[in-house]
């Protein structure tokens, strides 16, 4: 019959719907891969309040280790594999940056009077733990890329932006109002002196968490996954960096930040995703860091 199919198209058919098969299972093996290694670098080779203090150290060397091994057989590998490499250097970087803060950054302590119980005190606190992380995530990726814009400090719309970050600034309302912002005590004297070092805390932060949660990963997951599932595991990456608060609250309380969370980082990887840059994100995530330290000095 002419309108039967030839076993030559069965056939082709049957490989093709195989290879869509294959590639599924293989992205779907790959999100769990990345997040598991995200999991490895920011929990474990980072803020790892859940390992005893003695074993912190030694937790971030051998992620270091694990991820440098894994960089350098990828690099070496010839095939389908090697393009993974500057994934794999991507986390090593940031496991490195952990590790510098871990030795580097304290020399606020050695400041006389300073403690992080103030607005001050925690800003130079943020500020000294986040220069070895962004100075050795920017100083690794030039050596390798040679051109920031990979990692969208450069080129892009920033007119559209800083637009977005503005558009999309209120959604920080929603953590500002659980917490029990609509209740701030501090009077405005008071608060227009906290806004210098809530500033210096705010976009110090806001800057290494969007770098090293999207800026050196999103054009990479977007080339895998495509940007809506790459948008997807970012977010809940940048919620899985911030499960150290579990410790402070709740099952509850914790289940609702770590949604706000996740709805903040879809917003912020959508503005870096829309503009190709990441100031108009950096904007509202600072933003947002600001109105959270007003809930925790001035309620």
């Amino acid at each position: 019959m002419e309108n039967e199919p030839s076993k030559d198209s069965s056939d082709q058919i049957s490989t093709v719907g195989k290879e869509d098969s294959f590639k599924k299972s293989l992205n779907g093996l790959l999100l769990v891969l990345f997040t598991a290694c995200s999991f490895l670098v920011i929990n474990v080779g980072g803020y790892n309040n859940f390992i005893p203090t003695d074993m912190k150290l030694l937790a971030r060397v051998l992620v270091v280790g694990v991820l440098l091994v894994a960089t350098l057989i990828l690099y070496r590998t010839e095939g389908a594999w090697k393009r993974y490499w500057r994934l794999s250097f991507s986390f090593l970087l940031s496991s490195i940056g952990l590790l510098l803060a871990w030795f580097f950054g304290r020399w606020y302590e050695l400041i006389p009077g300073l403690t992080t119980s103030t607005v001050e005190g925690i800003a130079v606190a943020k500020l000294a733990e986040v220069l070895p992380i962004i100075s050795t995530i920017l100083v690794g990726m030039w050596l390798v890329e040679r051109d920031f814009t990979q990692i969208f400090l450069r080129g892009g719309d920033l007119k559209k932006t800083f637009k977005l970050g503005l558009l999309l600034s209120p959604i920080a309302l929603i953590p500002f109002i659980a917490l029990g912002g609509l209740g701030l005590s501090a009077g405005i004297d008071e608060i227009v002196s906290w806004m210098p070092w809530m500033c210096v805390f705010a976009f110090s932060n806001a800057f290494m968490e969007e770098l090293m949660v999207r800026g050196i990963f999103l054009k990479k997951y977007d080339s895998l996954f495509g940007q809506r599932v790459s948008l997807l595991l970012t977010s809940v990456i940048f919620a899985i960096l911030h499960q150290a608060i579990i410790q402070y609250t709740d099952p509850i309380t914790f289940s609702i930040f770590m949604g706000i969370t996740f709805i903040l980082g879809l917003s912020w990887g959508y503005i870096m995703q829309k503009s190709d840059n990441i100031w108009g994100a950096v904007l509202a995530h600072a933003i947002a860091d600001i109105l959270f330290i007003l809930t925790v000095f001035g309620t």
